[in-house]
Order: C-alpha cells, then sequence, then structure tokens
C-alpha cells in the first residue's frame, strides 16, 4: 500500500507545481501490474518480478525503470545465495535474511556486472538502483581493507556503467565523501545520488514506525546531495513518513533544490 501523500488528486499535488515529484519507490511490489507507473518518469523496482511485456510497454510510455542492484549484501533468499555466501562477513542489522558481502572479491564483481547487470540491460532497463554502497563503512568499522572495498565498489559501479545502464547509487555518503575528497573520477560513471531518510527516520522497522531525523543527520545528507548536484548529479530522496507538515517541508525542499523524490507510508515499498 502506498502512502496517500503519493497520491496527487488527493493532496492537490499536480504536475506543474510538483514536477520533481516523478519519483517511484516499488522494491517491494512482486505483482505484475504496471498500471499506476505510467504516470512516474522514474522507477525503482526488482526488475525480474515484472514481466518483459509490461516493462517495455511502459519504457515506450517514457517510463525509466531502475532495476534494483544490490552490490555490498547478499540475500538469503537469492538462488545465487549458496555460491557466494563464504564470501559474506557479518550480519547486517533490522534485516535478519541479509548478511554483507566482501565486494573486494573478483569474483563478486564479476558476477554483479556481467550476470546481474547485464541481465538487466538485456530487459531494457533504462538503470539500476544500487544499493549497499554503505559496505564501504562496515568494513571500516570492522578493521577491514576498506581501501579494497571502495575500489571493489568502483570497479563495479564502473563496469555496469560500461554497459550502458544509467548508476544511480543509494547511499554510502561516506565512500562518496572521500571520494570526494580524493578527487577520484569514479563520479565520471556516477549518473544519480539516491538517498533514504533525509527528513525522516524509522524507528521500528517490523510495525512501520517513523519520527523525524536527526538534525545532524539531515544536514549530512544534503551536505552529500550538495556535493553530487554540484558535480552534475542528479539527485533523488526516499522518504518515509505520514506526517503531512513532513511531506510538506520534504515537498517544498526538493522543488527548490530541483531534486526527484518519493514519501512512503511503508519500508516494503509495495
Amino acid at each position: 500500500m502506498l502512502c496517500s501523500c503519493n497520491n496527487k488528486k488527493d493532496n492537490n499535488i499536480d504536475g506543474e507545481k510538483y514536477p520533481y515529484q516523478d519519483y517511484g519507490a516499488f522494491l517491494g511490489r512482486s505483482d505484475n501490474d504496471v498500471t499506476d507507473f505510467n504516470k512516474y518518469n522514474y522507477v525503482s523496482v526488482e526488475l525480474n518480478e515484472f514481466g518483459s511485456s509490461n516493462i517495455n510497454r511502459l519504457t515506450e510510455h517514457g517510463t525509466k525503470f531502475l532495476a534494483y542492484l544490490n552490490i555490498g549484501s547478499l540475500e538469503n533468499y537469492r538462488d545465487y545465495y549458496d555460491e557466494f555466501e563464504s564470501l559474506t562477513f557479518k550480519n547486517y542489522d533490522e534485516w535478519p535474511d541479509e548478511r554483507w558481502i566482501d565486494v573486494s572479491n573478483p569474483s563478486w564483481q564479476d558476477f554483479v556486472i556481467n550476470t546481474l547487470a547485464k541481465g538487466f540491460k538485456d530487459e531494457n532497463a533504462y538503470g539500476v538502483y544500487m544499493d549497499n554502497l554503505d559496505v564501504y563503512t562496515i568494513a571500516k568499522e570492522e578493521n577491514l581493507d576498506y581501501t579494497a572495498y571502495a575500489n571493489g565498489i568502483k570497479n563495479i559501479i564502473k563496469g555496469v556503467s560500461d554497459l550502458g545502464l544509467k548508476v544511480m547509487v543509494n547511499g554510502g555518503s561516506e565512500f562518496l565523501d572521500d571520494m570526494n575528497d580524493q578527487e577520484d573520477l569514479i563520479f565520471n560513471s556516477i549518473w544519480a545520488y539516491h538517498q533514504e531518510e533525509v527528513f525522516s527516520l524509522i524507528t521500528d522497522y517490523s510495525l512501520n514506525k517513523f519520527e523525524k531525523q536527526t538534525k545532524e543527520d539531515k544536514e549530512y545528507y544534503q551536505e552529500i546531495a550538495s556535493i553530487m548536484k554540484e558535480k552534475g548529479k542528479e539527485v533523488f530522496f526516499l522518504e518515509y513518513t505520514i506526517d503531512k507538515s513532513l511531506i510538506n517541508e520534504i515537498s517544498s525542499y526538493c522543488e527548490s533544490k530541483q531534486y526527484h523524490y518519493y514519501i512512503a507510508n511503508n519500508i516494503d515499498l509495495t
């Protein structure tokens, strides 16, 4: 179920007044009905959950599909879990079916680029929603070789971009911050920056409870977004809230900055 704030009619939101509310995140959708996607310019989905005919039809309509691509962790329900389980090294907080994975491993990089991303390219995806770059931060916290992890992330980003897919990185703020300090050329292969919970904060994953983000974290994410915007990247925010005043604050801020945004009322993004 979607948050009512995404219903343009119910909330007096129209394309002229809110042109950057043109993004939909449906990563939890597993049905084949995508008729409600055609009002968005950009949609993030688990591409394999939808039929090629529907994807092609909406692509022809102008909807740009961003396929979910998890590069930094491994879910136990993936059919390739057993093949790469040995590369995982730590449980993922709040997600019991998921473990962080060693992105510095060449076999994992090759699989992500030449099997997963290549498959999305073959399905005519516009780009990828590249998730869990925060494995770089986890590597730092675990005293692992985070430079090797950074290089692994960069190899994947560049490899996916070289396939002709747009790369939208989700999160990874510390990685991006460090690469910016190093004036790294990886930004040439990044199309967009996507950040969750800039204004909102998930406080209970099982009960879908949300509050406002802390002032410190909100300002930090906004700073990274500004850096990416200055580099010519598109910026997307994904928020979780039903607070009308916060919804208005998010909309006003994103419209003023020309950031794309989506506001959901559940973490499942269905």
